[in-house]
């Protein structure tokens, strides 16, 4: 079977896709680049050749100024000045204002040289007539004549001139066009190899083999943080898998005993006949068991069904005094029979949101573990407060729970010392704390155990009290 990865085309996989966007970013950029590069290639010639064509008008004007009325004088300097710069192609005009031209240049076309002076009303401008652009400049004289310079040339060498610089930069766009889907697939390869390899142990991740972890390169970018948080998850996954398992392994070794005496007294029973005291006996055997069955499956039940969920009370909620005095009550007789002292110090009212079932239950599964593991002779102690807070406290004299199993009493089936056994012959399902702790936190309180070995364990559980308003 081949790995999601490896099914992925080549033209979807996300390598490729970061590729084709590096690409045609690149390109697109590079492309933008030739463009503006031009344009202002283009502004910066033309704008150069127009300062050089009105400095040519401009000394053509001071010379009419300096030698008329010698006509001669000003056109043999024109052209000598239209002569330096032949190799430009430069042209040029001296034009009386009622269009009679004084002196043209040989390569002066046609299309500029009829044009009527009346046609331009600036002093000084720009022209651009086809493939021609000259710059006029109309000069008054103080007898009254006003003649016009005109000084130009053919855009073409301008043009061919950037074209000379296009053709420079288009091969460099060229390479960069070849080189930029290479470089980009190895930067998209480099990018995306973590990526790979946290699908390459993702895919590798099995119910068996959870202790496998993405690798964290030390970079602290984005993907390692996205590894550390899947490793995160899968540890948190891990132990849960673990306690699932512990769970289950716990469930089946409590329920494996009882059934197994169901079973073994029914064979016991058939194989031949009995007394009707023996067959009472059988009987009695096999209600305790199946009533033991009975407790594990509602707690289970119980456990699944809240997942510590709070439930809230239809009405004020319940009176953790009364509850105290009535469950210390219902626990007396055993305890008298066991020569144990119970106690229970509950004066008055003490009002709390938690619902009056789920807290006859936590004070009876309290009280269960407290005479289970005391010895006989020991004492028992029921205390409720209601300040700051409404506490129920019970504490005993009993065998105590080792330091470092307290972190796991709550643990659905935990006990915190498998190798010894409960006090007497009141069986437990491993449940009570666990159901405890999520009645009372699905109320919204809180529940703390403190013990230590031979020296008795305290059960200290915090409600939230009643509002009152007014």
């Amino acid at each position: 079977m081949r790995s999601p990865t490896a099914e992925r085309p080549f033209a979807t996989s996300l390598r490729t896709r970061l590729t084709l966007w590096n690409t045609a970013v690149v390109l697109f950029m590079t492309a933008i680049t030739l463009l503006a590069v031009r344009v202002v290639a283009k502004a910066t010639l033309y704008r150069e050749a127009d300062a050089n064509l009105q400095d040519a008008a401009e000394q053509i004007a001071s010379a009419l100024r300096e030698l008329l009325p010698d006509l001669d004088a000003v056109v043999a300097d024109a052209r000598r000045m239209t002569a330096s710069h032949a190799e430009r192609g430069w042209f040029t005009q001296l034009v009386e204002s009622d269009g009679t031209t004084i002196w043209k240049s040989d390569h002066c076309p046609e299309s500029v040289a009829v044009l009527p002076p009346s046609n331009l009303d600036r002093e000084r401008t720009i022209v651009q007539v086809g493939s021609l652009r000259y710059a006029r400049l109309a000069l008054r004289t103080p007898a009254g004549p006003v003649y016009h310079v005109r000084v130009g040339m053919h855009t073409e060498v301008l043009d061919q001139s950037l074209n000379g610089l296009m053709q420079l930069l288009v091969p460099v766009g060229a390479v960069l066009s070849l080189l930029t889907p290479l470089a980009g697939a190895w930067l998209a390869t480099r990018a995306t190899r973590p990526v790979a390899d946290i699908l390459h142990t993702a895919e590798r991740l099995q119910p068996t083999r959870l202790t496998d972890r993405l690798p964290v390169r030390g970079t602290d970018d984005e993907l390692d943080r996205m590894s550390q948080t899947i490793n995160r998850l899968l540890d948190e996954v891990a132990a849960l898998v673990e306690r699932q398992e512990q769970f289950v392994a716990d469930a089946a070794h409590e329920l494996r005993g009882p059934l197994a005496a169901v079973q073994g007294a029914l064979e016991v029973a058939i194989t031949r006949d009995h007394t009707a005291e023996e067959y009472r006996e059988t009987l009695d055997d096999m209600l305790t068991s199946t009533r033991h069955l009975s407790k594990v499956a509602n707690d289970l039940l119980l456990l699944a069904e809240r997942g510590g969920q709070p439930r809230l009370a239809a009405g004020p909620g319940g009176d953790a005094a009364a509850e105290a005095r009535q469950a210390a009550a219902m626990f007396a007789g055993v305890a008298e029979e066991r020569e144990m002292a119970l106690t229970c110090a509950a004066p008055g009212m003490v009002p709390v949101t938690m619902d009056t079932d789920d807290l006859r239950r936590v004070l009876a599964n309290l009280l269960d573990n407290a005479v289970r593991f005391t010895a006989a002779g020991g004492r028992i102690d029921v205390r409720v407060t209601p300040d700051p807070a409404p506490t129920i406290v019970v504490a005993d004299t009993g065998c105590g729970i080792e330091e470092a199993d307290l972190a796991r009493v709550f643990d659905r089936f935990y006990k915190a010392d498998r190798s010894r056994t409960h006090v007497g012959t009141i069986r437990s399902g491993g449940l009570g704390l666990a159901i405890c702790k999520s009645l009372v936190e699905g109320a919204g309180g809180s529940i703390e155990v403190a013990s230590s070995r031979g020296r008795g364990t305290v059960v200290t559980v915090t409600l939230p009290p009643v509002m009152r308003y007014g």
